[in-house]
């Protein structure tokens, strides 16, 4: 296992457990745009890949066509399963883990499921909304979205 820096100096420590490195105030910088779309882009080939394996065993079951509200919302609860799961784990997924960007709460620490259900919810209102919630990011003093500034979060971009 590489060697971290220590988060208070530069000098090399040993290294940090995973629950030491979501407890502990991140240090980065706002992620930008391209950072959150090049992470979401890797993150949709996942989740595409989620829902053929869905529908590969939801065939079998239903004997008919993959279709109906049943299906959907299967589909929809698996996506938001995906982001609960690694953002309440790890703060980052492995999209944003390529693109060495992290999901924070306002004090640099890992996020609770409140700030993930709020989040969750007011994401797509930002994007239904002619993706004026992700493109707030270019006003906003902060880099953040409307569900950043919704759940009291923000995308960080860590330095290697």
């Amino acid at each position: 296992m590489s060697q971290l820096f220590n988060k208070q100096s530069n000098k090399r420590s040993e290294p940090l457990s995973k629950t030491q490195q979501i407890d502990e105030p991140e240090q980065g910088f706002p992620a930008g745009i391209g950072r959150r779309l090049g992470a979401l882009m890797y993150d949709s080939l996942l989740i595409l890949a989620l829902w053929f394996l869905t529908g590969f065993i939801w065939i079998p079951l239903s004997g008919d066509v993959v279709t109906g509200a049943a299906f959907q919302l299967t589909l929809l609860v698996e996506t938001f399963a995906f982001y609960a799961y690694c953002w309440h784990k790890n703060g980052e997924t492995l999209g944003m883990r390529a693109w060495h960007i992290r999901l924070v709460d306002e004090s640099g620490t890992g996020v609770s499921p409140k700030q993930i259900a709020i989040r969750s919810v007011v994401a797509p209102v930002s994007l239904a909304c002619a993706c004026l919630g992700y493109l707030w990011l270019f006003v906003s003093k902060d880099k953040q979205t409307w569900h950043d500034k919704a759940s009291k979060t923000l995308v960080v971009h860590l330095p290697r």
